[in-house]
């Protein structure tokens, strides 16, 4: 009998063990995703700010043209 409560004990740390180490990968997962995630919504995030830093320039630029080409049609006039 003693040798199969040995078997058993052996059975069972095994399990525990394996659940831990389980859990614990599962843990590790979890945080690497949730990291990854972080950054790539701050990557997306300073992609989104310099796209639109590019176009107010664009508009600016665009306007001070127009404004440029009225004058220029208002001295013809």
């Amino acid at each position: 009998m003693s040798k199969n409560v040995e078997a058993i004990k052996t059975v069972a740390q095994g399990a525990l063990g394996a659940m831990s180490f389980g859990a614990y990968h599962q843990y590790t997962t979890n945080k690497i995703m949730e990291l990854n995630n972080e950054n790539q919504e701050f990557k997306y995030q300073l992609f989104v700010d310099q796209v639109e830093r590019r176009h107010k320039n664009e508009i600016a630029e665009l306007r001070a043209h127009i404004e440029t080409l009225q004058r220029q049609n208002r001295a013809w006039f």
